[in-house]
């Protein structure tokens, strides 16, 4: 007999799955945003059409990012290597790190969901996907989400959007330590921040160890004009699928440049990867992932409509 879960699931219509989905994450979301217990019963009465609630589209949003949250874990999950693995990979540790982390201290500031003034902290170490960061005391909760300050080198602040990964208690009396993964921040920014990064990253290479290392992966994407439309009109949308003769690491944000042919057109975007399927042919293998861009969509919008607008206007 096949227990009473699996049997309900498999009885369960596509709608009736999408829509237990709905309620699931709105529950998680209502439950994050109220610190407290929230009954099914209350996430399903937001969820009636003619709901007055007026925190009601802002949830509804947060729980879209929770699905995908929770799509992206089991993913990641799903890809990681298995037990019989464990001794291969354990032996090439260059290989799985997929940044490299600069040990720094430096002031920075941090914006804490619902707060309206930044709060002093101390980067510990950072990457181009995220940072370690120390504070007095940590003012969230999982996966929330926070804006991370850091001073840039031209003088203009980096502002980051973050998401909390996991805190940990310091010694007796020196606060918190905080984790966060960057997912969001303007093109501008990200251009700033690879900039920090490599001065940092030159200013602690005494020995020339770092010479060789690499801040971040880049990705190549060069495509014919009308191509190029077609896939900015799915970049404008916040992500893009694509075949490489390598495999991506799910998780893992990297640098897109997405170019024509002749790079007179270009765009150089940050993504993270958050799916990859392998296609055979014959005896080769290739890597269809899909991307997650990592800007704000009114600002994706912006470019691909302004290089859109380019391509077109040099016909």
């Amino acid at each position: 007999m096949k227990p009473r879960q699996d049997s309900l699931l498999g009885q369960a219509s596509q709608d009736e799955l999408t829509a237990c989905i709905r309620l699931l994450a709105l529950n998680v979301v209502q439950q994050r945003s109220n610190g407290e217990f929230t009954s099914f019963r209350d996430s399903a009465e937001m969820l009636r059409p003619g709901s007055a609630d007026p925190n009601k589209l802002e949830l509804i949003v947060g729980s879209r990012n929770v699905v995908e949250e929770a799509l992206e874990l089991v993913r990641t999950l799903a890809a990681e290597p298995q037990p019989e693995q464990a001794d291969e990979v354990a032996a090439k540790p260059e290989e799985r790190r997929r940044h490299m982390r600069i040990a720094v201290s430096a002031p920075i500031k941090l914006l804490w969901p619902g707060d309206e003034t930044p709060t002093a902290a101390r980067l510990q170490d950072i990457s181009w996907g995220g940072a370690a960061i120390k504070v007095d005391k940590v003012k969230m909760v999982s996966s929330d989400t926070l804006k991370v300050i850091i001073p840039g080198i031209h003088g203009t602040p980096i502002t980051i959007d973050a998401k909390y990964l996991r805190s940990w208690k310091l010694d007796e009396g020196a606060g918190e330590g905080l984790a966060v993964r960057f997912t969001s921040m303007a093109t501008r920014d990200q251009d700033e921040l690879e900039a920090v990064l490599l001065r940092l990253a030159q200013s602690g290479d005494s020995d020339g160890q770092r010479e060789h290392a690499r801040l971040h992966q880049r990705l190549d994407l060069q495509f014919e004009g009308d191509e190029l439309k077609a896939s900015l009109e799915d970049i404008s949308a916040g992500g893009l699928g694509v075949t490489v003769p390598e495999p991506l690491e799910i998780g893992q944000s990297l640098q897109a440049v997405i170019s024509t042919f002749d790079d007179k057109h270009s765009l150089k975007l940050r993504a993270r990867v958050v799916r990859q399927e392998t296609i055979s042919m014959g005896k080769t293998e290739l890597y269809h992932a899909g991307l997650k861009f990592e800007h704000p969509p009114e600002e994706l919008a912006e470019l691909t409509s302004a290089l859109i607008s380019q391509i077109g206007g040099n016909r």
